[in-house]
This record gives C-alpha cells, structure tokens and sequence, in this order.
C-alpha cells in the first residue's frame, strides 16, 4: 500500500463553516417560494455537507440519498453504477443534490439528467467544492458552490482515499509515495 500524508490544509473548519452558512443562504433565497424541497445526497461524501447544510437551513427539507459509483481507489472509471436508490418519489419536487466535490462532472451530469427523467420540477445542484477550472466543465454547473479548490486529490470533509480520511472536519490535499 502507498503511504498517504496529509500535504496541507486547503480549507479550515473556519472555512467551511462560513462557506455552509453563505451557501444555506443563497439555497433559501432561491427556494423561497418552495415548500418542501427534496435534499439529495450523493454517498457517501456528501454526508457532512448534507448534515451541515441541513442545520443550516432553518426549514422544512425532504431528504433521501442515492449512493451511487464511477471510482475505484482514485481513478474514475468513467461509468456511473447506483449501489442505493432514491426512496422519495421526485415527480413535480424541487431537487437540490448534494455532492462533496465535482470534478470530472460525470455523476452530477448523470444524476441531473436522471432526476429529470424521473419527473422533478427543477433540479438543483449544490456542492462543497469545485475542483474544475472551468465552471462548465464536464457539462455541469452547479447551481451552488461551497468553495473552488486546487485540483490535486482531497480527504476530509467527506471526501476519502479507499476509506481514510473521510471524516477529517477539514480539506487537505493528500500525497501518496511508495
């Protein structure tokens, strides 16, 4: 197994407190006039925002999670499988997905479409970090975002590497050596 380090802090708890707090603001501005949106969470890394975003909302939310794979170890493999599906009907709901990252945009490209097909009203997309540099990129945008990072490979704050790190309160961009 490679060693793993943690290289640096890219953003502090500080950080991603503020940036839940702004977000929750700018989700219940633009959902003013719905009643109960739908709050998707894509698993398993989009726990901690989901909870996070949750609290802060002051409101009533449906919520349901979809757990859903395009990555072994850190390589995606370019196909989307769902491993758990959606209990909530979405027909005529408002959606907001909730992801951890995007990067590639291949999952949120794919879940958007799908929930759409499914019969939502507006699908939404809100995530913790965005790893592109381009807002467009992979065919997505999302609708909220938490923060821009470095596009090195992150831990914490429920992103993971094979299972470590996932529950670091922060972001810090991990090394791998032999």
């Amino acid at each position: 197994m490679s060693e793993m380090r943690l290289a640096r802090t890219v953003l502090s708890v500080d950080e991603i407190n503020q940036m839940v707090t702004r977000v929750a603001d700018e989700i219940n501005e633009v959902l003013v006039d719905v009643e109960r949106p739908v709050f998707i969470g894509v698993m398993k890394g989009a726990y901690m925002w989901m909870a996070d975003l949750m609290r802060a909302m002051n409101r009533e939310i449906e919520l349901d999670y979809i757990d859903v794979s395009s990555y072994v170890g850190d390589q995606s493999t370019g196909h989307i499988t769902i491993q758990r599906d959606l209990k909530v009907d979405l027909s005529g709901r408002t959606v907001v997905i909730l992801d951890e990252v995007v990067d590639s945009g291949l999952t949120l490209r794919y879940l958007k479409a799908d929930f759409e097909a499914r019969g939502a009203k507006k699908v939404y997309v809100a995530v913790a970090t965005d790893k592109r540099h381009s807002a467009s990129a992979g065919g997505i945008t999302p609708d909220f975002i938490g923060a821009h990072v470095p596009d090195e490979f992150l831990v914490g704050y429920g992103m993971d590497y094979n299972e470590y790190y996932r529950g670091l309160p922060y972001v810090a961009v991990l090394e791998l050596s032999e």
